[in-house]
């Protein structure tokens, strides 16, 4: 016996007619295009879970498409969650997701399967499952190796090697035991046909062979493997690519797509109650962090800029956080945040006390999401390995590091295997001896100040959209430079 007579009389009141009337058209939509319209149980529905706000809302709009089916039926689809984790998701987000599992009555209904995607690895979601060691190892590299490539530039440093590995665990998540049928998106039309063209534009700048279009959602993942398999080797060296770096894409069964773009509006605002009061979701500290609700990446990418204009730039630390929050609040406005949470963000880096504060609670998550010390973090602002060296000797100066250029040289060079410097450039970088070798021979990464370039990874980041070019003080030079500021 399923839960949703019980769950659909709970929600009910916490329904605005014109959700409830959407959500009508919208079940009649999916009824229709499930592919076993006799046995509807036979239908298996995927849909993706964040933990953040608007993907908890999505869950509930799903979960209730569910109840109308069975209501009106007496049979309904399967509907599978899954959730991709990550070091930056701390354990209140695992909170919040069971918080709405047992709000929807989820949990131990037939009709109902929650999953957790840890890496390669999927489960069954439990409050407490632990994420493996390997996983959060993996997403230290990936901030390492990115960070250091591309100098410290936020997104590029902890949202490039996440995407792709939220890319894979859709292609998992829909294999598993069987397959699904279809995949439920908030993606309108032409952001999924945005979609295919980045799949496709990516593949032709890392010369990846692009899948045929008649693969469908199988071949949208098959071309981003190869570009992950090219982006992978260029950041970590051909010898370091593992299983975690590819995307699974050979599918039980190709899936098709149904939005739910034009049935429901996500801003948090409009479905308040539900949101807190019937699925009691709360914004933590931590992973409410500017325009994300389950990820305290930007709060630590609010804690680089800020570490960028106390050290290359010799300024202070307040006033490269102050430029990030002016752009991190913009983005918010965009994305429609409610005036409440937006405020709420703004006073958390009201003023040089509450800007200290947050300091240390961004270098407490950094050592224990990714196990980076802030001399670590400087170090990948200054990325003095790459291109032979070509910041190493201002790194050492700047941050006053009693260590012999030569030597170093001579290490990553390959000329010498001095294994104490090997051991104090680790402590100081957080990177392994083989990690700076590679660094030492790869090029940076070319901004959009640099001019165009026909690097890959160059494009990657020029065609980036959630960024500015903003003129700051440079306290060395004692004068104002152009930059470019990038975040969540």
């Amino acid at each position: 016996m399923n839960n949703l007579s019980t769950m659909m009389k709970e929600i009910q009141g916490y329904l605005s007619p014109a959700i409830i009337d959407s959500a009508q058209r919208c079940s009649d939509r999916l009824l229709a295009a499930l592919p076993d319209r006799q046995q509807l149980e036979n239908n298996r529905v995927l849909l993706a879970y964040g933990g953040g706000k608007d993907s908890s809302y999505m869950v509930a709009y799903v979960r209730y498409i569910q109840g109308i089916i069975w209501q009106q039926r007496g049979a309904t689809f399967r509907l599978r969650v899954s959730t991709n984790r990550h070091a930056a998701m701390n354990d209140s987000v695992m909170e919040n997701i069971n918080r709405v599992y047992q709000s929807l009555a989820m949990h131990d209904d037939p009709l109902a399967e929650c999953l957790v995607v840890d890496g390669l690895q999927i489960r069954p979601f439990a409050r407490h499952l632990p994420m493996p060691e390997a996983v959060r190892q993996q997403n230290r590299n990936d901030v390492l190796m990115n960070g250091h490539r591309f100098r410290a530039d936020a997104r590029s440093t902890f949202c490039n090697a996440c995407n792709l590995s939220m890319v894979n665990s859709f292609g998992l998540a829909a294999d598993y035991d069987g397959g699904v049928d279809v995949i439920i998106t908030g993606d309108s039309p032409q952001e999924q046909a945005a979609y295919v063209a980045w799949a496709r534009h990516l593949s032709r700048l890392f010369d990846a062979p692009v899948a045929d279009k008649s693969r469908g959602f199988s071949g949208f993942l098959q071309t981003l493997d190869g570009v992950a398999e090219r982006y992978f080797t260029d950041i970590n060296g051909a010898d370091q690519l593992t299983p975690a770096h590819r995307i699974t894409h050979q599918l039980a069964r190709d899936p098709l797509f149904f939005n739910i773009y034009q049935d429901t509006a996500y801003e948090a605002g409009a479905h308040w109650a539900l949101l807190s009061e019937f699925m009691r979701f709360r914004f933590d500290e931590l992973m409410f962090s500017f325009s994300e609700s389950d990820c305290g990446n930007p709060t630590l990418m609010a804690h680089l800029r800020g570490l960028r204009a106390e050290t290359l730039l010799q300024r202070n630390y307040a006033e490269g956080i102050r430029e990030y929050v002016r752009f991190a609040l913009g983005l918010m406005v965009k994305k429609d945040f409610p005036p409440q949470l937006i405020d709420e963000m703004a006073a958390r880096y009201q003023d040089d006390a509450a800007i200290q504060r947050q300091r240390q609670r961004a270098a407490t998550f950094a050592v224990e999401a990714f196990d980076l010390s802030e001399d670590q973090l400087i170090c990948m602002i200054y990325s003095p390995f790459l291109a032979h060296g070509q910041q190493l000797n201002h790194w050492l100066t700047r941050q006053q590091i009693a260590l012999d250029e030569a030597a170093i040289r001579d290490l990553l060079d390959q000329r010498s295997e001095d294994n104490a410097l090997a051991q104090q450039l680790t402590q100081l970088s957080g990177m392994t001896l083989t990690q700076m070798r590679h660094c030492w021979q790869s090029n940076p990464v070319s901004s959009l100040l640099d001019g165009k370039s026909a690097d890959p990874l160059s494009r990657v980041l020029r065609f980036d959209p959630h960024k500015a070019v903003i003129q700051v003080n440079h306290g060395e030079l004692n004068d104002t430079v152009t930059e470019v500021i990038s975040g969540r």
